[in-house]
């Protein structure tokens, strides 16, 4: 067996405030763990409620899988797991009541895990980060909302470009639309976009968005388009009441319907990778310098993910569009 694991964050300069973590266990299990980005600026023992969410979904997986009793793991079991350590966690900043009525308070993490069963090795999907079996079989939840709300970022760039912004001004702009909303006008966007100009970009992104995802009710395109990702994306975490809704360890009930689990062979397979999002395309083949040589070649074609790889960020100097990390396990 080898094992190979890479973890690099966003901001290159602060290294420490990497929301990625990843977990290495040989005879018991692997995973990655992709920190949901905090935009409220409260810090917890001094970090990001990203960080200090990816910390809390490590140590509480790592503990249910050394666990004996657990020896085979039960999905339920290792979320309802994973869950009490979160909401210990609020209780200890004191902050149950506020994540309880607030969804942006909230810490909320993805996790991707191979349990080593024995003969089987078990895969537990619970979010967009996803893994890749003997080189070849891709697997990610992908429920689209993030398609939408990249939507948002590229029709206010547009607007923007039609309006005579250089990039400066597009790439803060669009920031400000796709993470605040289209509902209302934010600092941020003026003054490139006054209330007339925000309204007209509504309703311009909501036709788009109408034909371009037909799934989705008009009213959840609303929610979303109008509340961006601070107060429009969280009324589809965990729940399933929409084609747009996705699943997240946030210390909430957590429908099992939304994780996607699995179990092959261990005998079939040759190598297993578990990757977070901020790898916008697979390496060529199960190593780490392939992954790294996919991230560059996506860093050349699209810094700004605006077109082969659309995203609600790019990169802006010395600031990627997401921390990422790859754990890559021959067997």
């Amino acid at each position: 067996m080898r094992i190979e694991a890479f973890s690099e964050g966003k901001n290159l300069d602060d290294p420490d405030a990497n929301e990625d973590q990843l977990l290495v266990l040989p005879g018991r299990g692997y995973a990655v763990i992709d920190g949901v980005t905090d935009r409220t600026g409260h810090r917890y023992d001094g970090m990001l409620a990203g960080r200090m969410a990816g910390l809390l979904v490590r140590d509480a997986t790592a503990s249910y899988l050394l666990d004996p009793v657990e020896r085979e793991l039960d999905p339920e079991r290792l979320v309802g797991h994973v869950t009490a350590a979160i909401q210990s966690a609020y209780e200890r900043f004191g902050i149950a009541a506020a994540a309880r009525e607030h969804p942006a308070r909230r810490f909320g993490a993805t996790l991707a895990l191979a349990a080593d069963q024995g003969d089987t090795i078990r895969i537990v999907l619970v979010g967009d980060s996803g893994v890749r079996l003997n080189g070849e079989e891709l697997i990610v939840v992908d429920p689209g909302l993030d398609r939408v709300t990249a939507g948002i970022r590229l029709a206010a760039w547009r607007t923007l470009e039609a309006a005579g912004a250089d990039r400066e001004a597009c790439l803060s702009v669009s920031r400000a639309c796709v993470f605040n909303g289209l509902q209302r006008l934010h600092p941020d966007m003026q003054p490139w976009l006054d209330e007339a100009g925000l309204e007209d970009l509504r309703q311009d992104y909501l036709a788009q968005a109408m034909r371009d995802f037909p799934e989705v009710p008009p009213a959840d395109l609303e929610i979303l388009i109008d509340g961006g990702i601070i107060e429009g994306q969280g009324r589809f975490q965990n729940n399933t009441e929409s084609p747009l809704s996705y699943c997240v360890l946030d210390g909430f009930d957590v429908p099992l319907s939304l994780v996607q689990i699995f179990d092959r062979p261990k005998a079939e397979i040759r190598t297993l990778e578990l990757f977070t999002d901020g790898y916008f395309a697979p390496g060529a083949e199960p190593t780490i310098d392939a992954w790294e040589a996919a991230f560059a070649e996506v860093e050349r074609q699209d810094p700004d993910k605006r077109h082969a790889y659309p995203s609600v960020k790019g990169t802006i100097g010395r600031i990627c569009a997401d921390d990422r990390t790859v754990v890559i396990v021959r067997c």
